[in-house]
């Protein structure tokens, strides 16, 4: 059980995403039978940190580093399901997104009060909503009391649509046949109604309390949807009134005192008991005493969606959504393969820059600029000059996007959702991805290293190694320090993996925050495919110039100690004492200037080639989501 809760808290590290969503025909309904346990929830806080902490032991001691590879790649689906594939109330799954659609009309004959209301009543009464919910608060638990009751309340918005969603199929079953784009049966809805009604006092009858907010919930609907024979055969203590005794709904306003203090902020609370459901004899139907204005209005949610705010919270547009699970090696393969082209690719665009770039660091005071770098060596060397390394480029970047895309993405779902705690992942999501891009980055220079020593003389001493080529440069220099052997290959490894730490952590951070903040001031730029990409390219500008800045000085020094002939085996603060000691601090940031070009053009063009790659492919985030299904059946 407790290995389900693990994995079924997944989707809780991670912000909520909203994505459309309708079922389609022919999906699989399941009948469902008997009777669950009786559970009572009592919402206390106590409860939920006692539940965080066990959460956080277990993660801790979950996984060892021998298994860490294998149980991430081959997660259980079945235990992913839980806990809201439990609840009692129907057939409750996680479907793909591109099984879904937009908005059905099926939702029509589902009140927005009605839904959040029941949306409640199940985090109330049923043990698997109400488990995902407290695991769901748990993972909030160290975030800012603001961030805390936004992100609940667009949790909660989006499971109140799907229960709406769900219910909408539900009652739309027999009732209705679409001719010309009309939807026809209201006398076929209050049946489909009485069959809920029956569902709900069968699942969750037993429990304290939830009769009399079952016959709460049922006097939301219309007059013309209520089953108020079922309703009146069911609640034999109803109180019958008339229009003269009775507060009719929307007589009043409801006032903020009406309810608990805490009602808002507790999606758990119920209406306390002075409500209660009466029949009025006037009007044939249920109704609230004393009455509440069961208002609706339409907000903007984040992400340019829209949502209705009910006084039982908010209903959104957009079900909810949660990433995809069981992603396995499938997944990964793409994304290197989506990096390494796109890796490949920008830096074949950019190699006369990164030429200039070489010979400014290698032959500091010769060229006075980038541009008069390029001219002079255009001149002196001829235009193929400018060309020098392709090969290493080429070879070295592909093999770096194959690594470092898809190792970025699988250490930081080991991080954030086997490593740490939910809550301290959440509330740490920036130092996630920091760790995450770091870790990719050492794996990456392992491979890159010896193709950048290779690029590097090739570039320097165009004359000594131009005709040898990748494998002979790399054959050379595996031979020139008899000590070292091969390893002289790795002479450059400090520094270079030191530059690729810094670089890709702040790239893989910078560039996901940057993307966030443009989609929040522009929530429209989402809706077209050519605006998303020219997101990624202006997101993925800002954070290649703004890695190169910060991680100039290691580059700096592995341009220097990659130079050195004499085979030394410099570190990383030897080669920058050295430079320091002979051209002062300013030799440590050469080049700056093209770098930050080279940088924010290459890392722009990288996550835009990505993001096409992966759309071709089928493993954008849109393609990666999930949406809650709800499917009820009659018994």
């Amino acid at each position: 059980m407790k290995r389900t809760k693990a994995v079924a808290a997944l989707l809780l590290c991670h912000p909520i995403r909203i994505t459309p969503f309708a079922p389609k025909p022919g999906i699989k309904r399941t009948r469902f039978h008997g009777h669950g346990e009786r559970f009572h929830l009592r919402y206390e806080t106590d409860e939920v940190s006692a539940e965080a902490d066990a959460s956080s032991s277990h993660r801790r001691t979950f996984l060892n580093a021998a298994a860490l590879l294998p149980l991430a790649l081959t997660s259980s689906c079945a235990a992913a399901d839980e806990p809201l594939s439990q609840l009692l109330l129907g057939k409750g799954s996680w479907i793909d997104n591109c099984d879904s659609s937009d908005s059905p009309v099926e939702s029509a004959f589902v009140p927005p009060s009605f839904a959040t209301y029941l949306a409640r009543f199940l985090i109330r009464y049923d043990e698997g909503v109400s488990s995902w919910w407290r695991e769901l608060v748990a993972t909030y638990s160290l975030l800012t009391s603001r961030e805390v009751r936004r992100r609940e309340g667009r949790a909660f918005a989006s499971f109140a649509e799907s229960i709406r969603r769900g219910l909408g199929l539900f009652v739309v079953g027999n009732t209705t046949a679409v001719r010309g784009g009309a939807l026809v049966g209201a006398e076929g809805a209050r049946e489909r109604y009485s069959v809920l009604l029956e569902i709900l006092l069968e699942k969750y009858g037993g429990r304290d309390g939830a009769v009399r907010h079952i016959g709460l919930l049922f006097a939301m609907l219309p007059p013309s949807y209520q089953p108020v024979d079922a309703l009146r055969l069911r609640f034999e203590n109803t109180i019958d009134v008339d229009a003269q005794s009775a507060l009719l709904p929307g007589s009043i306003t409801i006032q903020r005192n009406s309810l608990p203090p805490n009602f808002t902020e507790d999606a758990s609370s119920l209406l306390p008991k002075r409500y209660s459901s009466v029949y009025n004899t006037s009007i044939k139907s249920f109704q609230i005493s004393p009455a509440l204005q069961l208002y609706e209005i339409g907000i903007n949610e984040e992400a340019g969606t829209t949502a209705i705010s009910t006084i039982f919270g908010p209903l959104s547009s957009k079900p909810l959504t949660r990433t995809r699970l069981n992603l396995g090696r499938d997944y990964y393969t793409l994304l290197g393969i989506s990096g390494g082209v796109g890796c490949a690719l920008t830096h074949a665009l950019v190699i006369p820059l990164d030429v200039v770039k070489t010979r400014m660091q290698t032959n500091p005071g010769e060229y006075e600029g980038v541009f008069d770098g390029a001219l002079t060596i255009a001149r002196e060397e001829g235009v193929s000059a400018l060309l020098l390394g392709t090969q290493a480029t080429l070879v070295g970047y592909l093999l770096y996007g194959i690594s470092v895309y898809p190792a970025y993405a699988f250490f930081k779902m080991i991080i954030a959702d086997h490593l740490l705690s939910p809550a301290f992942a959440v509330a740490h999501a920036n130092d996630v991805a920091l760790v995450a891009g770091a870790v990719a980055s050492i794996v990456a220079s392992l491979g890159l290293t010896p193709i950048e020593a290779a690029r590097i003389r090739a570039v320097a001493e165009p004359q000594v190694y131009r005709e040898k080529g990748l494998l002979g440069t790399l054959a050379v220099i595996g031979r020139e320090n008899k000590a070292l052997g091969w390893r002289n290959l790795y002479a450059g490894l400090p520094s270079l993996m030191t530059r690729q730490v810094i670089f890709g952590s702040v790239k893989f951070l910078a560039f996901e925050r940057a993307s966030e903040a443009i989609f929040a001031a522009w929530p429209g730029l989402r809706d077209a495919t050519y605006t998303a990409l020219g997101v990624s390219l202006v997101a993925g500008g800002f954070a290649g110039a703004l890695s190169s800045v910060v991680s100039q000085p290691a580059d700096s020094v592995l341009t220097y100690v990659t130079k050195q002939n004499a085979g030394e085996n410099l570190g990383v603060f030897d080669g920058a004492k050295m430079m320091v000691q002979q051209d002062g601090v300013g030799s440590l940031f050469r080049g700056l200037g093209s770098r930050c070009v080279w940088a924010g053009c290459i890392i722009a063009g990288q996550f835009l080639l990505y993001d096409v790659f992966r759309g071709l492919f089928g493993i954008t985030g849109d393609d990666l989501n999930q949406v809650f299904e709800l499917v009820l059946l009659p018994r």
